[in-house]
């Protein structure tokens, strides 16, 4: 892929799925920018936001350690505490970015000395600098606060919002007019990809941005969260917060394992349907291809290398 070498692509979302399209697209593309939800409340980030006031750094943290060219030291930033009491759970690189926050003055700037230690290939920021609390309504018209709490209660979800509404950093919203190409990653679509684009700015970047836009569609439901939900809810829900932005959908081709699916329908998820025409009636266009890991052991998960080269052969296909 000669052509990808020169592209500019900004990839947007959190949890587990952007990591892997970084990992994926850092030694493909010419130049690489994340751009990190912080809505995170619970675990090692939330006690770090809670104590110290500062954003969650977790997924801010596994974007480091994917673009991460020093491994031995990317290994260091993943160290999670396993004894201890204050300590427990903690991850050394939840700890170090805050060190940086505190000592550079600013979150951002605590995530760019991170990356200069990883070496990081590519720049990464935070969807705002400062903490975002999730606000969910469902369908009822109830609402609940705080992305630790939303797949407990179970319920369809109509909108999400953060507060406070914090602009973006201004690197991020440079990065999108100056990109060729525009990914909104996989993982959970209202708590990770989502709360992503929510930065103040972001929607107006992406409406005045001409080239693709590219949503990695989840290859499953999730329980609490996308129950029932089609590859078109997905962009419906997309679309009804960051405006009809996405010009492409990314989805798996391939069957998955019969003991797969039972593990997951066991837990409440199911593959999620390609519902063809109502996405091409929204004007998207559908690319397949085989995405995913060969094994299975640790559940569905998307291949970096797989994913990265779809991404970009349905890319060029826009340019």
């Amino acid at each position: 892929m000669e052509r990808a070498a020169d592209l500019r692509v900004v990839a947007f979302g959190g949890g587990t799925g952007l990591p892997v399209l970084l990992r994926g697209l850092k030694d493909l593309v010419g130049d690489l920018t994340a751009v990190v939800t912080v809505a995170d409340d619970g675990g090692s980030s939330g006690r770090i936001r809670d104590e110290l006031g500062v954003a969650p750094p977790g997924d801010v943290r596994n974007c480091l350690v994917a673009l991460a060219e020093r491994r031995w030291l990317a290994e260091v930033f993943n160290y999670r505490f396993e004894g201890g009491r204050d300590l427990r759970d903690h991850s050394v690189g939840n700890i170090i970015i805050a060190a940086l926050t505190d000592m550079a003055g600013g979150f951002c700037e605590g995530v760019e000395q991170a990356a200069h230690f990883l070496r990081a290939k590519g720049r990464v920021y935070p969807a705002a600098a400062l903490p975002l609390t999730l606000f969910v309504r469902y369908e009822d018209g109830s609402v609940v606060r705080g992305e630790s709490v939303v797949r407990e209660v179970g319920k369809r979800i109509s909108r999400v919002w953060v507060e406070p509404e914090a602009p973006a950093p201004e690197g991020a919203i440079e990065a999108v007019s100056q990109a060729d190409v525009v990914v909104l990653s996989a993982g959970s679509l209202f708590t990770s990809t989502i709360p992503a684009l929510l930065g103040v700015g972001v929607r107006a970047a992406l409406a005045g941005f001409g080239g693709p836009v590219i949503y990695v569609a989840n290859v499953m439901t999730q329980p609490g969260e996308t129950s029932g939900f089609t590859v078109s809810d997905h962009l419906r829900a997309i679309a009804e917060h960051a405006g009809p932005v996405v010009t492409d959908v990314l989805v798996h081709s391939g069957k998955l394992p019969p003991d797969v699916l039972a593990r997951y329908e066991a837990e409440g998820a199911h593959p999620v349907e390609l519902d063809r025409e109502e996405v091409e009636a929204m004007e998207v266009r559908v690319h397949e291809g085989e995405l995913l890991a060969d094994d299975f052991g640790a559940g569905v998960r998307h291949d970096p290398q797989k994913l990265a080269r779809e991404v970009l052969a349905a890319a060029l296909v826009r340019l």
